[in-house]
C-alpha cells in the first residue's frame, strides 16, 4: 500500500439552499442500496426470478381438480328418425354433478426437471444484473466524488496562487510609488487576479452542480448535495484481480447454461408424457340411462350414480415427430451462439482487465513525473521571481512561471486522484465495488 497521505473532502462554497453532507464512499454505497431507484428496481427483479422458480416446481406437484354443479334438465323429448312423433319422456327437472380428479406426472422426458434449471438460472441472471446496476451506480458514485475532490483540491490551489499574485500584485505597487515598477506591469498582474478570481468561481460552481449529482446517484431528495470525504489509500498495483468475477463473464456463462436447459427441453418433447390419475364422480340423474330403462320397461332410473376411476395415461404429440426436429436445431443454434458470446465476452473482460492494469501501472509514474514538475516550477518560479526583484526579468518572465506553477500543481492533484480513479475502475470491471 502506498499512502498519498491526503484527507479530500475539503468543504466547498455552495448554494445555501442545498441541505449539504458530508459522507465517505462507504455511506455512500450503503445509502444508495436502499435509496437508488436503479438498484431497487433490480432487487425487486431477483424476489421476481426467485418467485419464478418456486412457480416452475409446481410442476413437481400433483394436480388436484374439484368441480359441483347443479343444473336445470328440460325439454326431455324423444324423435323418430324422420323427426315426427315427438314424446315428451318426463326427464326429471334438476340435475347435479360433483367431482374429484387427482393426476401426478411421473415421467416427462425431463421437461419438468429442465424447466426448474431454466428458472433457477434466470434468477442468477438477475442476480448478476442486480450485481451489474449496483456495480455501475457505485462506479458513478465514485468518479463523480473524485471529480469533486479534484475541483476542491484546484480550489485550494487557485486559492494559494490567488493570495501569492496578491502579495506580488501588492509590492508592485510599493515599487511603482517608488518609480521602478511600470503602470503596464500592475495591469497585467491585475489582470491575471481578475482570470484567477474568474476561474475559482467557475469551479465554485462546479463543486455545486457535481454535489448536486452526486446526491441524485445516491437517491437523495432533491435539493441536498453531498461532499464526500474521502481518505485517499492507493492499494498495490500487483493487487490480483480476476476476469471470471466479471458480471458480463458470469451473464454470458449463465446465457450458455440457459440455452442448454432449452434444448433439453425442445428434445423432451419427442418423448411420451407418463402420468398417473384418480377420480371420483357422483352425478343424477344420467339422461341416457334413465330414458334406457324406461324404453326398457325398467321404469325412470331418477337416481345418483357414482363411480372412481384409477390408472395410468400416456400422452404423445404425434405431430412431434415432424416438427420437433426444427425446434431442437433451433436450440441448438442458440446453445453454440451463447458458447461463442461467453467465450467472446472473457476475450473482452480479460483485454479490458489487461489495459485497466496498465493504466493502473501508468498512474504511478504520471504521479511521479507529475511531482517532479511541480517542484521544478516551483523552483523556476522562485528564480524567476528573484530575478524580477533584481530587475534582472519581466513582468512577462513572472506571468509565465506563475501560471507555470499553477498548471504543475493542477496537475500533481489530478494525477493523484487519478491513482484511485484507475483502481476503482479495475473494481468496476470485476464489479467488486
Amino acid at each position: 500500500m502506498k499512502r498519498l497521505g491526503i484527507l479530500a473532502g475539503i468543504l466547498c462554497v455552495c448554494a445555501p439552499a442545498f441541505a449539504q453532507r458530508s459522507l465517505s464512499l462507504e455511506e455512500m454505497f450503503s445509502l444508495a442500496d436502499s435509496l437508488n431507484a436503479t438498484v431497487r428496481a433490480a432487487d425487486f427483479g431477483v424476489e421476481q426470478a426467485r418467485a419464478g422458480v418456486e412457480v416452475a416446481k409446481n410442476a413437481y406437484l400433483p394436480s388436484l381438480k374439484a368441480s359441483a354443479n347443479i343444473s336445470l334438465i328440460g325439454l326431455g323429448y324423444s324423435f323418430d328418425r324422420d323427426l315426427g312423433n315427438a314424446t315428451d319422456e318426463g326427464l326429471p327437472w334438476w340435475g347435479n354433478n360433483v367431482a374429484l380428479e387427482f393426476s401426478q406426472v411421473v415421467f416427462a422426458g425431463g421437461a419438468i426437471e429442465n424447466g426448474v434449471r431454466a428458472a433457477e438460472i434466470g434468477s442468477r441472471l438477475s442476480e448478476v444484473q442486480a450485481r451489474v446496476n449496483r456495480n455501475e451506480v457505485r462506479f458513478l458514485i465514485a468518479g463523480t466524488s473524485l471529480e469533486v475532490i479534484k475541483l476542491q483540491n484546484q480550489l485550494r490551489a487557485l486559492d494559494s496562487n490567488i493570495e501569492l499574485t496578491q502579495k506580488v500584485l501588492d509590492q508592485m505597487r510599493t515599487r511603482y510609488e517608488e518609480g521602478t515598477v511600470l503602470k503596464s506591469d500592475i495591469s497585467r498582474y491585475e489582470l491575471l487576479l481578475k482570470n484567477l478570481e474568474f476561474s475559482r468561481t467557475e469551479i465554485e460552481s462546479a463543486i455545486s452542480i457535481m454535489s448536486a449529482k452526486l446526491a441524485m446517484a445516491v437517491g437523495l431528495p432533491s435539493g441536498e448535495s453531498i461532499i464526500p470525504v474521502i481518505d485517499i489509500t492507493t492499494p498495490d498495483a500487483d493487487a490480483a484481480f480476476d476476469a471470471g468475477s466479471s458480471p458480463a463473464v458470469q451473464a454470458a456463462s449463465l446465457a450458455a447454461d440457459l440455452s442448454e436447459a432449452q434444448l433439453r427441453i425442445a428434445e423432451a418433447q419427442k418423448l411420451p408424457s407418463i402420468a398417473l390419475f384418480a377420480g371420483d364422480t357422483f352425478n343424477g340423474p344420467d339422461v341416457t340411462t334413465f330414458i334406457s330403462g324406461k324404453m326398457a320397461g325398467y321404469g325412470s332410473l331418477d337416481k345418483n350414480f357414482n363411480f372412481a376411476t384409477v390408472g395410468i395415461g400416456i400422452t404423445y404429440n404425434i405431430d412431434n415427430l415432424y416438427k420437433s426436429g426444427k425446434k431442437i436445431r433451433q436450440s441448438q443454434a442458440a446453445l453454440d451462439k451463447s458458447r461463442a458470446e461467453f467465450e467472446a465476452a472473457s476475450r473482452g473482460v480479460d483485454l479490458a482487465l489487461t489495459a485497466a492494469r496498465t493504466e493502473y501501472a501508468n498512474t504511478f509514474t504520471r504521479k511521479e513525473i507529475s511531482g517532479q514538475a511541480l517542484e521544478l516550477a516551483r523552483t523556476t518560479y522562485g528564480q524567476v521571481s528573484d530575478r524580477y526583484d533584481s530587475g534582472l526579468a519581466t513582468v512577462t518572465d513572472l506571468l509565465d512561471a506563475s501560471s507555470a506553477l499553477l498548471k504543475s500543481e493542477i496537475a500533481d492533484i489530478n494525477a493523484q486522484i487519478d491513482i484511485l480513479a484507475s483502481w476503482y475502475n479495475l473494481q468496476y470491471i470485476c464489479a467488486t465495488l
